[in-house]
């Protein structure tokens, strides 16, 4: 989430049950969001697809014009947006380091944030987080790094005896971007065709640099 925010490879499909660890199909989510700049905001329809080790981006205005395809790993980011004919492709850890932040964690992996707390996934030891169970059916955790002007607030909640999985989350980069999203729908087995793994950028696209 925080990617996309961030301006937001082609490659191998997802993986099978048994390569997965024993999931036995990719995990959707439809989340309603809205992304907020400089005082403007712009609402669209965000799709996840999570494989377990890659996590497909979908993104589509209220209109059904295209908003934004996209891949995330736990090391890369790949994210096009036919709109603007522009592409991102960044390691995670320069997009967790870029604008104030000198350092980045090498310990986050940003997929497991979709189905795990925050205070129980293994994050580097320079993030911080501030959890309230206050709601014990939607606890939601405060992220950020000391000195780094982002910060993420993530919501949960208990999805078809799986466990938890993210219902919400807030990005703001401190300065003038917000993006908020709330999950509309969520399938624990879904079917996805591999093609959706995959990014194309055309070869006039112009590159943007965080």
């Amino acid at each position: 989430m925080f990617c996309v925010v961030s301006l937001l490879a082609c490659g191998r499909p997802p993986q099978t049950a048994e390569e997965s660890g024993g999931r036995t199909g990719v995990e959707a989510y439809l989340f309603d969001a809205e992304l907020r700049r400089s005082g403007k905001p712009t609402s669209f329809r965000l799709e996840v697809f999570d494989a377990d080790s890659v996590i497909a981006l979908s993104g589509r205005g209220y209109l059904g014009k295209g908003a934004l395809r996209g891949r995330l790993t736990p090391d890369s980011l790949i994210c096009y947006f036919p709109s603007s004919n522009e592409y991102v492709r960044e390691p995670i850890l320069s997009l967790l380091r870029s604008g104030e932040c000198q350092f980045a964690p090498i310990g986050i992996n940003l997929l497991n944030l979709f189905d795990q707390l925050p205070d129980s996934a293994s994050l580097d030891s320079t993030i911080d987080i501030v959890p309230n169970y206050q709601d014990s059916r939607r606890p939601t955790f405060i992220i950020y790094i000391e000195n780094c002007p982002w910060q993420m607030e993530l919501t949960y909640r208990t999805r078809d005896r799986l466990g938890w999985r993210l219902d919400e989350f807030v990005f703001f980069d401190g300065k003038d971007t917000r993006l908020k999203a709330t999950c509309r729908e969520f399938k624990s087995a879904a079917t996805v065709k591999p093609d959706r793994f995959n990014v194309r950028i055309p070869d006039d696209a112009f590159r943007i640099i965080p």
